[in-house]
This record gives structure tokens, C-alpha cells and sequence, in this order.
């Protein structure tokens, strides 16, 4: 027969207590592990829809890229230090530039990139690409209607914060390459 003690109750009682304890905190601390994960999964998925995943281009890495994707042949990279005899960009405008040239005198191919600053400084580097154009038209204007039918087909594209430019003859095609670029990274 059993005997029971007051005694030996309440160990078994305590006992319990605490299996029930360790569960309760096994439980508590699984859910909060749960909760974390799902929220950085959310914060993760967050940052990689927000677009900003195509700033992680250099200029000249958008530069490279398109002509590479263009076939582009002979032209010459401009140091950044020399791009201000190209375009007269104040300071503060941009903070990364890349600019290809050609170097035959016959073909008139410019592929130029611009990272800008701000948003606020889009309309001043719109007026001094405009400017620029307007410079090359003065400067080719007799150099016979093929010149003047390249530089006039130029097109300027912006998706912030890049400003991209290409004078050549397939104009369009360069920022379709341009766009294409960027939309595959930020895919």
C-alpha cells in the first residue's frame, strides 16, 4: 500500500510547476524567434522593393555597360577631371560622372552618364547637357548633313538620381540599353 506525505505532494506539485514553467518559456521564446523572423523577412523584402537597388551603379559602369551592349568601338573614356572641358557642370551638381568619346574625326559618338546629387539639380544639368548640344551644333554645323543628323538624333534619358546621354546615330537604342540596365538590377 501507498503512503502519501504532505510532504512528498508538494514536491511532485513543484515538480510539475516547473515542467510547466520551462514549457511556457520554450513556448514564449519560440513565438518571439517566429515574430523576428517574420518581421525581418518583411524589412528585408522592403529595402529590396524600395528602387533603391540601382544606385549601387557608378557612372561609368552605366557608361561601360551600354557600350558594351551597343558594340561600341573607338571611343575613348574622358577622365572625370576632364569632363569640365566637355560640360560646364557647377559644383555640387553632380556626384559621379563618366563621359566616351569618339576617336575618329569622322563619327561624332558621345555617351555620357551623370550621377546626380539632389533632385533640385535635374534642371541645371538639363540646361548645361542642352547647352553642350547646342555648342556641338555651332561647332559641326558645316561638317555636312551625316553630323548634323547624329547630333540632332541625340537623346537625353533620367531615371533619378542618373541623367544619361547619347549622340549617335542610334540614339534611341542607347537608352533603351540604358533603361534595360537599370531595370535588370533593380529587378
Amino acid at each position: 500500500m501507498y503512503s502519501f506525505s504532505a510532504k512528498g505532494v508538494m514536491c511532485l506539485s513543484s515538480t510539475r510547476k516547473k515542467q510547466n514553467n520551462i514549457a511556457l518559456t520554450i513556448l514564449m521564446v519560440a513565438l518571439i524567434l517566429i515574430i523576428s523572423a517574420v518581421f525581418s523577412f518583411l524589412t528585408i523584402m522592403q529595402f529590396g522593393f524600395s528602387g533603391n537597388s540601382k544606385t549601387q551603379y557608378t557612372a561609368s559602369q552605366i557608361t561601360s555597360g551600354v557600350i558594351k551592349k551597343m558594340n561600341y568601338e573607338n571611343l575613348s573614356e574622358i577622365s572625370p577631371s576632364n569632363i569640365s572641358k566637355y560640360y560646364d557642370i557647377p559644383d555640387g551638381t553632380v556626384q559621379d560622372c563618366s563621359l566616351y568619346i569618339s576617336t575618329r574625326s569622322d563619327n561624332f559618338t558621345e555617351i555620357a552618364c551623370f550621377k546626380l546629387t539632389s533632385e533640385s539639380k535635374r534642371d541645371t544639368l538639363t540646361n548645361i547637357i542642352n547647352n553642350h548640344i547646342a555648342e556641338k551644333f555651332k561647332t559641326y554645323q558645316t561638317s555636312g548633313d551625316n553630323t548634323y543628323s547624329i547630333i540632332n538624333s541625340r537623346k537625353t534619358d533620367i531615371i533619378y538620381p542618373y541623367v544619361f546621354v547619347a549622340v549617335t546615330s542610334d540614339s534611341e537604342a542607347a537608352i533603351n540599353a540604358f533603361e534595360k540596365l537599370l531595370s535588370d538590377v533593380s529587378a
